[in-house]
């Protein structure tokens, strides 16, 4: 009985599974609303023949000019004909790329006039395979280990990418508020990631009503952190050009606390599940445990990950700008003043809401999970009481 019910349960999540990647590839089929005049001409692979480095002049560790490169087109209408291109380099280390011959790049071919020769725009090396492979040995990975779980953490992966582009950014750029925007894109994405995790289920359940009331607990902090602390969201990456070139009206401050608890959900949908799972099996092997007891064990689990989840969230954060903590220790800044400063008190408040969300979630997961695997109290715990 106990196997036919597991084999049910399997099929149902690998259903699940179909499901979402269904969802998903409909989603990839709606149209970019925003897209350049450029984007419909054809992008191609390239192989870079020649490149003539004698009009860069290096300025330190950087170069400015341009490098002329003879590309050889491998795909497309012009596959295997041989053209004129110029990479054009600003002394940006994070924009500007140098090429070499016999790399690959990735190249938008702009059709010439009459029978004119097209322009070749390089964009950049060519890096969707490998980036396609890695995703590929992800997914085996999690598949051969995790079975219709690591599956459902696969396509949850995948689902979550496809809502963000095709979904949260258009709203964004719509004008929708951002913090509602990203409220309703964790709480769908809570709901869909937990399911395809853990299915319909009690334990899927608990997991998503303490994720989302460790969320709602994020947001309100970061809302009263931001004013707190004066920051407006005005040291977001490429929020200045964002808003120049497309002359949007956005409330960066509302936008950075998007950024916040979306950043910070899946820490919390994390830590909601472990809770859940673990009193989940603590009720199995034990049907009879008291209310109490169960949760007590659900609070031991929170502390203990709660403790480990919080440093986690740090590490990611200081490991993301670890250059520019290296950059004010090599000048000497003096600590309080790095402390101080608008960028870093953003980051640093990026970690104290995260683990704001992560306190709360805790004990309220184990709460739930605690009325939800104990529904009825037992005469015990009446006579007790």
């Amino acid at each position: 009985m106990e196997k036919t019910k597991r084999q049910w349960k399997n099929k149902q999540n690998w259903l699940m599974c179909l499901v979402m990647l269904i969802f998903c590839g409909l989603l990839c089929l709606l149209p970019d609303e925003h897209l350049n005049i450029t984007s419909r001409f054809p992008r191609e692979k390239v192989r870079i023949e020649q490149v003539d480095n004698s009009m860069l002049d290096a300025i330190g560790i950087v170069y400015n000019g341009v490098q002329p490169c003879r590309v050889k087109i491998l795909t497309g209408d012009y596959a295997g004909e041989e053209y004129q291109s110029y990479n054009y380099l600003n002394s940006a280390l994070d924009k500007d790329k140098l090429f070499e011959a016999g790399d690959i790049a990735w190249a938008m071919i702009q059709p010439g006039s009459g029978q004119g020769a097209p322009v070749v725009t390089l964009i950049d090396h060519y890096r969707i395979t490998a980036e396609a492979g890695i995703v590929a040995i992800l997914a085996l990975l999690l598949i051969g280990f995790g079975g219709v779980i690591g599956c459902g953490a696969m396509v949850s992966l995948v689902a979550s990418a496809v809502i963000v582009w095709k979904l949260l950014i258009p709203l964004l750029l719509d004008g929708v508020n951002p913090m509602m925007a990203s409220f309703v894109t964790v709480i769908v994405l809570t709901v869909l990631i937990d399911v395809l995790v853990a299915g319909f289920s009690r334990r899927c359940l608990t997991a998503i009503l303490g994720s989302v009331a460790g969320t709602v607990v994020t947001c309100l902090s970061a809302w009263g952190l931001t004013i707190l602390l004066k920051l407006d969201g005005g040291d977001l990456p490429y929020v200045v050009p964002l808003l120049s070139q497309s002359a949007m009206r956005v409330d960066t401050r509302s936008l950075y606390i998007g950024m916040m608890f979306l950043a910070n959900s899946g820490a919390l949908m994390d830590l909601s599940m472990d809770i859940s799972v673990s009193m989940e099996e603590v009720h199995r092997h034990k049907p009879d445990i008291s209310r109490r007891a169960l949760m007590k064990s659900g609070l031991l689990v929170g502390r203990s990950v709660l403790g480990t989840m919080t440093t986690t969230l740090m590490l990611a954060y200081s490991g993301n700008y670890l250059s520019m903590l290296m950059y004010f220790a090599g000048q000497g800044t003096p600590l309080m003043d790095i402390i101080n400063l608008k960028y870093v008190a953003s980051q640093l408040l990026n970690t104290l809401v995260g683990s704001f969300g992560l306190a709360a979630a805790a004990p309220l997961t184990a709460l739930i999970a605690t009325g939800m695997y104990l529904q009825k109290p037992k005469p015990a715990e009446l006579r007790a009481g």
